[in-house]
């Protein structure tokens, strides 16, 4: 309950639209007892002649009051209308119409409120997404973010948007309802109130075994969300093994699961009506027995008790629909915590306190005594030293799990080092802004990944307006612009969902474009590459030159041809530095980076190779 109660933090900015809805909820509860008060005249005097019994006045203000004004409105009616014995009919029908504007105008207005709130909500759960560190996203599966921004979203959404207007206007309609019913008659009235506690025992029943069961329905969810994207990502291989049935099988499991969850708190919401229903016909059965005596003594006439009755009865459906809103209160509530779990994860990299803004970077970059650890007993990296003076190129060679990757995300401050410190322009990265650093860099990696948007916005994807004439220039130094011109819609053609209309090199090169486009003073490059065919490669390679010239540059690097060009080569081996130095002087000791040319740990020439064995990258 506690997470529901926290969305009036997200409501506050439209508060005046729920203003509106509650006094136009407040006209139509007015206009529905009035209504219901006409059914006395309809009866007692359209119909037929009352009795001349006197209903005790001493309960009945309200009916006074309503009495007053329908007479009031049925003399104005007959003296300016003609309408005569009629006009109690017209009154009828002008009471359900202003219910009706009314009601639409509270609609209107609760739908308003609890949409803009949720849309509110779910920008900043998504902000909150964007702050976390690359931790996060190692530990929470993809499906289960999505499904907590559209699914559990869209359960508070049906329930603030739409129960919550049911909950006023019916609260506001039974507490009309109600006071009508006593002023009406208090002995039969309190004989209904004595009934209450038979009527509230399934709601509290029902209730609480929702709550525990939409929780397993929303996470049964979650769970096939996670595997349809981690299916559909990895189709390639499961193709390639032919492991369609395995796949299909673990869906199947899973969609099961979703089922039986789903089920178990169906059979609860549909058991809810049925109790709910013969408890209220009985009460009914009750009360029709004590006023059939109540008549018979002269103590009320049949308009009263159809009054009585129908106020009721009127009051019931709405009791009916605020246990229908305690039933979805229930999931909202599951929901809520779910979607605020999400808006309230820590951050494992964040900003200290006064962070300053990266204004350069100086003399380049220094890894002093740099240690890091993916957990306890998983150290990626020891005690590792090394700089990349400013726009000189450093090349980091190793076998696979010797840390290279993990060097060049510290560097870009997607985990905080243990010990150590990472400098640029020599400020410990810790105290300067992440915004301000990321700002000066630049990333191209083998795994590209580019979005379900133009080539123009890919290029300059972060920028807030893109600049044709800097996309242009970008694309054309990425050696891109010639498969760009020949595209159906040139820099506007939408590229599919990770660029998948598009082959491996040419969404390489709009890789490069892109860090080109932000025109970065250090360049990260992680085996930007290794993944591609000969004559990419070698295009790749040339918009490479291009884009590394007069940059600092940190390379991960699995080709001799790169590695040769660099200023300086780091040689890594179970996360310790155990080289430096050029290619020449390394290649004249015996040494790890020796062994590896020899052995092909690295491509041995100048041309591009896809016959040889590369290192593969780890952590």
């Amino acid at each position: 309950m506690r997470s529901v109660l926290r969305l009036a933090a997200f409501a506050r900015r439209h508060w005046a639209w729920m203003g509106i809805a509650t006094v136009a909820m407040a006209v139509a509860a007015v206009a529905t007892v009035f209504a219901f008060n006409l059914v006395r005249p309809i009866f007692d005097d359209v119909l037929g002649p009352a009795r001349g019994v006197n209903v005790p006045s001493a309960a009945r203000g309200l009916v006074g009051r309503l009495d007053a004004v329908v007479a009031v409105a049925r003399a104005w009616l007959e003296r300016t209308a003609g309408l005569g014995g009629s006009a109690v009919l017209v009154l009828a029908v002008v009471a359900v119409a202003v219910k009706g504007l009314a009601g639409v105008v509270a609609r209107y207005a609760v739908a308003r409120f609890g949409l803009a709130t949720l849309r509110d909500l779910r920008d900043r759960a998504f902000d909150a997404v964007l702050d976390q560190s690359l931790g996060y996203f190692r530990d929470t599966p993809t499906g289960s973010l999505v499904t907590r921004l559209t699914s559990d979203v869209q359960v508070l959404q049906e329930t603030v948007s739409e129960r919550l207007g049911d909950l006023i206007q019916d609260a506001l309609t039974v507490t009309g309802l109600l006071a009508y019913a006593l002023s009406l008659n208090l002995r039969l009235a309190l004989a209904t109130a004595a009934l209450a506690p038979v009527l509230l025992a399934p709601v509290v029943h029902f209730s609480t075994r929702l709550r525990r069961r939409a929780r397993d329905a929303q996470e049964r969810t979650a769970e096939i969300a996670a595997t349809v994207d981690e299916t559909a990502r990895g189709m390639a291989i499961v193709q390639a093994f032919t492991a369609e049935p395995a796949a299909a099988q673990r869906f199947r499991a899973v969609n099961r699961g979703h089922f039986a969850a789903n089920l178990r708190a169906r059979v609860i919401q549909a058991a809810n009506a049925p109790v709910m229903e013969v408890v209220g016909v009985v009460a009914a059965m009750a009360l029709i027995g004590y006023a059939g005596h109540a008549i018979e003594r002269g103590a009320m006439t049949l308009g009263d008790f159809s009054a009585f009755l129908l106020a009721i009865w009127g009051a019931y459906n709405p009791i009916k629909r605020l246990n229908k809103f305690n039933l979805a209160l229930q999931r909202a509530t599951v929901s809520a915590e779910r979607v605020f779990d999400v808006v309230d994860a820590p951050p494992e990299v964040v900003d200290r306190p006064g962070a300053a803004r990266l204004e350069g970077v100086g003399d380049g970059i220094e890894f002093e005594r740099v240690s890091f650890a993916y957990g306890v007993g998983h150290e990626a990296l020891i005690d590792v030293s090394f700089r990349v003076g400013r726009g000189e190129t450093v090349a980091l060679v190793g076998a696979s799990g010797a840390g290279k990757t993990t060097a060049a995300m510290l560097l870009l401050r997607f985990w905080d080092v243990d010990s150590g410190a990472v400098r640029v322009g020599g400020r410990d990265i810790r105290d300067v802004s992440r915004a301000s650093l990321r700002a000066r860099m630049a990333l191209v990696t083998q795994d590209t990944l580019l979005f379900h948007d133009s080539v123009r916005a890919n290029i300059a994807f972060g920028g807030s307006e893109p600049d044709d004439g800097a996309v242009i220039a970008a694309a054309r130094a990425a050696l891109a612009d010639g498969f760009i011109d020949v595209l159906p819609d040139g820099y506007e053609t939408v590229i599919g969902e990770s660029g998948l209309k598009l082959s491996g090199g040419q969404r390489q090169r709009l890789a490069i474009a892109r860090a080109l486009y932000r025109d970065p003073e250090i360049l990260v490059l992680d085996e930007a590459t290794s993944s591609l065919d000969p004559e990419s490669e070698r295009l790749v390679s040339q918009a490479l030159e291009v884009v590394m010239r007069g940059r600092t540059t940190l390379v991960i690097a699995h080709r001799l041809a790169t590695v040769r060009r660099a200023d300086r080569i780091v040689v890594l081996a179970g996360g310790r530095v155990v080289q430096t130095g050029r290619h020449e002087e390394l290649m004249a000791c015996e040494g790890p980076y020796r062994t590896m040319v020899e052995t092909d740990g690295l491509a041995v020439d100048d041309r591009p190779a896809t016959d040889t064995r590369r290192v593969e990258e780890g952590a």
